[in-house]
């Protein structure tokens, strides 16, 4: 796997959360962003209707996709597939934490072996870091054209809990798609980050 480098052009962040209990903050971040002209994706398994309750113009609309999987089976392919249908975003949130526990609390999963999850997981992981590079090589080429900088932040979201991954998986997990990702443990920091990272008033 090719790991994109943090640069000024492409900065990649992780959030682990104990519990689900970021979804406020994260759609707060998400919807400063979209108020300031930015394209954001998020790729989660919440269904976010409950929250989304603030009115929005068509205009902010059309800066704001959300995508929730159906399934984590069919979310790798989905993922990819963004890449060809989906403007090219400047703040991308992947939810893994909403992907892992869908996973372990679906009933026919929870029958699946242990190795199974975490095939799931792992090919979740690699789809994402491969759209990832995609849209990075994509910001890059349209810099080197316009002569501006067109920076694209990352979040990965995942739970402190490692299962179904073992801790050393996890960690290995965390070394083959995630490494020099931006570590945190508090949301505030993170949307200041963020804040600073696209310019954000």
């Amino acid at each position: 796997m090719h790991h994109i480098p943090q640069n000024d052009l492409s900065r990649n962040h992780i959030f682990l959360s104990p519990n689900g209990d970021y979804s406020r903050h994260l759609v707060k971040l998400c919807e400063r962003c979209v108020q300031h002209e930015k394209k954001v994706m998020l790729l989660t398994q919440r269904k976010m209707s409950s929250i989304l309750e603030k009115p929005r113009s068509l205009h902010q609309l059309e800066n704001w996709l959300h995508i929730a999987f159906k399934d984590i089976e069919s979310a790798p392919c989905r993922i990819i597939e963004l890449y060809d249908c989906a403007p090219r975003p400047d703040l991308i949130v992947f939810d893994m934490h909403s992907i892992i526990t869908e996973l372990i609390g679906r009933p026919v999963l929870q029958q699946c072996s242990r190795e199974t999850l975490v095939r799931h997981i792992a090919k979740c992981s690699a789809a994402f870091c491969n759209y990832r590079e995609m849209v990075h090589v994509s910001k890059l080429e349209l810099s080197r054209s316009t002569g501006r900088e067109h920076p694209v932040d990352t979040i990965v979201i995942m739970p402190t809990e490692a299962y179904p991954l073992s801790p050393a998986q996890f960690k290995l997990l965390i070394g083959l798609y995630f490494c020099g990702n931006e570590l945190y443990n508090n949301f505030s920091e993170l949307s200041e980050r963020i804040r600073l990272s696209q310019g954000l008033r």
